[in-house]
């Protein structure tokens, strides 16, 4: 499967789950934490020309290694029809792809529950890509709980993708951050500058 389908997946598996609120197993893995603090070495790559991007909305911000690509999608749940607008930038030959998309869910927080909708979001992401969960991990980003996935292609080994999945229990809205690498390689300096680089800004939206 070519990276540019494997996009609008990671889109859709990532709303889907969610959606549902599926049931699943504790994870082991719980001490690790997540920030955008950027180390020495992101700034040498973001300072390189990296493209600055905002949310359509001005609820984000993150760093791309050049302008990406954005399209939107609307996918049809138990919670009714959902629409968010993603954002990607591939690499030359289409070996790897950075991609983020957020969504707001129309339910009231109090009634949502976000751990489940974080184990759905991990289930259905390897349900629907035939890909089998090889690393997790709870992450947390400004009080918002989060998962760190790489998942392995059951059909194509190599083929991998690196996932932080946040979301802001006020909204609730989920903020999907991808990386993924037909290769396989998922540590390179890029990676980690695209991922560290994610900006909630403040007074939008659930604070609005």
């Amino acid at each position: 499967m070519r990276l540019s389908l494997i996009i609008g997946i990671s889109s859709i598996l990532t709303i889907l789950p969610l959606a549902s609120n599926l049931d699943a197993a504790d994870i082991l893995d719980s001490s690790s934490k997540s920030s955008s603090e950027f180390t020495q070495t992101n700034i040498i790559y973001l300072a390189n020309n990296w493209y600055n991007y905002k949310a359509k909305d001005g609820s984000y911000t993150i760093y791309f290694p050049a302008k990406p690509q954005e399209q939107n999608l609307s996918v049809n749940t138990p919670l009714g029809k959902l629409s968010t607008l993603f954002a990607f930038y591939k690499y030359p030959e289409e070996k790897r792809i950075f991609y983020i998309s957020h969504v707001k869910y129309p339910v009231e927080a109090s009634e949502y529950n976000v751990e489940k909708g974080l184990d759905g979001a991990r289930d259905g992401a390897a349900q629907n890509t035939n890909s089998r969960v090889i690393s997790e991990k709870r992450i947390n980003y400004k009080g918002f709980p989060g998962r760190e996935i790489i998942l392995q292609s059951r059909e194509r080994p190599d083929l991998k993708t690196l996932a932080r999945i946040y979301i802001d229990p006020n909204g609730p809205i989920l903020y999907s951050l991808q990386v993924i690498a037909e290769d396989g390689n998922l540590d390179f300096p890029e990676a980690k500058a695209f991922l560290d680089s994610f900006v909630v800004l403040e007074g939008v939206g659930s604070r609005e």
